[in-house]
């Protein structure tokens, strides 16, 4: 299974929310919909992706080989994913913060013709990335 199926199967894993931890459906809810919109970003941070970055799938597997971070692969080639506090609402962000550093990173290497580097500053990277993404994923990915 290559690596993009396994975070889209890990992305799209049910959250397991528990009604007991939130006292009342409006807080529930709340919590259901956010969840929802992390699922939607991912999607969107990972069509971009797909339409930018050369060997996505070797590129997000190198990247979670070498990750420190929440979220791992093991040498069995699965997904190894760290709870912080509270794994429903926290899964999702973490799937979307590896594709949204792979995508940083192909910006930030682009290059000229000439070899010199078409986003100088990390300010020109955002201000070419906003004209993909909406104020939501600027926001909690790129800032």
């Amino acid at each position: 299974m290559s690596t993009i199926n396994l975070l889209c199967k890990f992305v799209s894993q049910r959250p397991g929310l528990d009604f007991h931890n939130y006292g009342d459906w409006k807080a529930y809810n709340s919590e259901r919909r956010e969840i929802t919109k992390d699922m939607g970003d991912f999607h969107e941070l990972l069509n971009h992706a797909r339409l930018r970055v050369n060997n996505l799938d070797d590129k997000i597997k190198a990247y979670l080989e070498r990750s420190s971070g929440r979220l791992t692969i093991n040498e069995d080639g699965q997904l190894q994913y760290i709870t912080g506090q509270y794994f429903p609402t926290e899964y999702r962000p973490a799937a979307s913060r590896v594709v949204a550093d792979i995508i940083w990173s192909d910006y930030r290497d682009e290059k000229h013709a000439d070899g010199r580097d078409v986003y100088e500053t990390g300010h020109d990277i955002r201000k070419a990335l906003r004209t993909y993404f909406g104020r939501r994923i600027m926001k909690y990915y790129f800032n």
